[in-house]
């Protein structure tokens, strides 16, 4: 009993004088940014998409100076594309500038990377989300199907390099398709045109 209730104090204590220490969680998630409106990648293209890494604290004003994690692809083998590039966007001015382990992109795309950085000054996250990265994703030599990619491995330190618990949300599903032949596209566009003529026909011909 006396083991129980000194625990309590413990935490009560904590909690009222280290609060974020206590309570606060990092969560980390991914949104695509383009194609826009969560659109397919296209097939075969190099730049075919951009992804965000965010961060948001459980709490205000949460004090932070530096995490690590690793993006995995569903697919390591090209086949849902893989990443051509990243950049740190919340850090720059860091031990890493990078974001990205160095090196990472120097032999080609890869299907899974590592980010880790410390910040050289100190930092705040609060309950919004704050872009903390970005990846680039190359469809070339890709499969056209649907896959997904997905946030791991976290670690993250406070200004006091203490460690904050970091959650990661679900992975987040993407889809490649193929590139319209030229033939289909000019198709659409003869077929809009049909429609386009029959209606100013029957428009010429009411006025008349």
């Amino acid at each position: 009993m006396k083991n129980i209730s000194l625990a309590f104090l413990i935490l009560t204590f904590c909690s009222m004088v280290y609060p974020n220490a206590c309570k606060a969680d990092l969560v980390f998630s991914i949104a695509q940014n383009s194609p826009a409106g969560n659109g397919p990648l296209l097939q075969g293209v190099a730049n075919a998409g951009v992804f965000d890494i965010f961060i948001r604290s459980t709490v205000a004003n949460q004090s932070f100076l530096g995490c690590d994690f690793t993006l995995t692809l569903s697919r390591l083998d090209g086949k849902g594309g893989l990443f051509a590039s990243g950049s740190n966007v919340l850090m720059p001015d860091s031990s890493n500038p990078q974001g990205f382990i160095r090196g990472t992109f120097d032999n080609g795309p890869v299907g899974q990377v590592l980010y880790s950085t410390i910040a050289n000054q100190p930092l705040t996250v609060g309950t919004s989300n704050t872009l903390l990265a970005q990846v680039v994703m190359t469809t070339v030599g890709a499969d056209v199907g649907n896959y997904s990619m997905s946030l791991s491995e976290l670690a993250s330190i406070d200004n006091g390099f203490n460690s904050i618990t970091s959650t990661a949300s679900g992975p987040v599903s993407y889809s490649i398709t193929a590139v319209p032949e030229p033939g289909s596209i000019l198709l659409a566009v003869f077929g809009v045109g049909s429609v386009a003529w029959r209606s100013r026909r029957k428009l010429f011909c009411v006025r008349s």
